[in-house]
Order: C-alpha cells, then structure tokens, then sequence
C-alpha cells in the first residue's frame, strides 16, 4: 500500500493552475506522466503536480509545448521529472532564474501560491494528509475548512482566510473550463 500524495487530474490541474483535461494532454504528449498508475484512472505522484506546475511555468514564459517535450526527451524522459532537476538551461530551455523552483512552489500551495504570494497558510506536503493542500501546521485541509468552516478546526481567521483565498484561486482555473468538481 502507498503511503503519501497519489492525485488524479483535476487535483493535480488545480495545484497546477490549468484546466483539468490539460493534465491528460500533457501525459499523453509526453510533457509528464502519470507515475503512481498510468491506467484509468491515471494517477499521479506528488513530484508528477512539480512537473506539471514546470511545465505551466515554462509556458507563461513564452517556451512552446514542442520545445520542452524536446528537453523532457533530452534530460531523460518522463519519467525521471526532468524539468524539476534544474538542469533546463543544459537543453537550452530557460533557466527558472527569478521563479520559484516548482518544487517549492508545489509546496507553498502551487500554482495559486505564484498568484497570491501572501497565502502563509498553505502547504503541500506528501507526508502530510496524502498531500493534500492543507492549512500550514495543523491536521485539517484546505477543502474542510472550506465546507465546514475553520472555526470548526481551530483555525485562525487568517488561515482560515488563506484557505478560502487558495480554494477560490486553485478552483477557479477548472470551473471556468471543466465545471464544478
């Protein structure tokens, strides 16, 4: 049995800050993968979410799809999460100078946490609550203190803040185009 972060699409879409069918896209292109089960449904690792929020990173800075499929085929594929190893700038792709490695982008709430950098509150942790996004220090995830409140929890007024701030931006990119989950 594994312990630890396992995240279908749509999770993996909102720590990435794209449409849920664009995780599916880039997995069957190549630009990531699906590393926990490559079968329906796919299910992605902790490191696979990095990746992802690389390749989003990659894009809003102007690098096409076929150029970093290109790098992921140079540095080793897939598989080996090559756009987190930092070595992009070796396959002539940009360096993440200035960014956030997407590591501790994914760690800090993801690509919500890019747009909002005053989210304290907010931590990805795939040893914490199977990697779910949660409020930073305490047992309790983004998504029940949006349903319950974070009274409920002993949240903060702030970290229940962040947390209703995180979900309204992290669910904010698949509504707009996948529904609501």
């Amino acid at each position: 049995m594994r312990i630890g972060a396992g995240y279908l699409a749509h999770e993996v879409a909102r720590l990435a800050g794209v449409p849920g069918d664009r995780i599916g896209q880039w997995a069957r292109w190549g630009h990531i993968r699906a590393s926990i089960s490559d079968g329906e449904p796919h299910v992605y690792a902790w490191e696979d979410a990095a990746e992802a929020l690389a390749v989003h990173d990659l894009l809003e800075r102007g690098v096409r799809l076929p150029a970093i499929r290109a790098a992921v085929e140079r540095l080793g594929g897939a598989g080996e999460h090559p756009l987190c190893s930092g070595e992009l700038q070796s396959v002539g792709l940009l360096p993440l100078d200035g960014h956030v490695p997407p590591a501790d982008l994914l760690r800090r709430g993801g690509w919500a946490a890019r747009l909002e950098p005053s989210l304290r509150w907010i931590e990805v942790d795939p040893a914490r609550m199977r990697g779910r996004p949660c409020v930073r220090g305490r047992r309790v995830t983004v998504e029940d203190v949006v349903r319950a409140g974070g009274e409920a929890f002993g949240c903060s007024a702030e970290q229940e803040a962040d947390a209703l701030r995180w979900w309204e931006l992290a669910t904010g990119f698949g509504s707009r185009h996948d529904g609501p989950r």
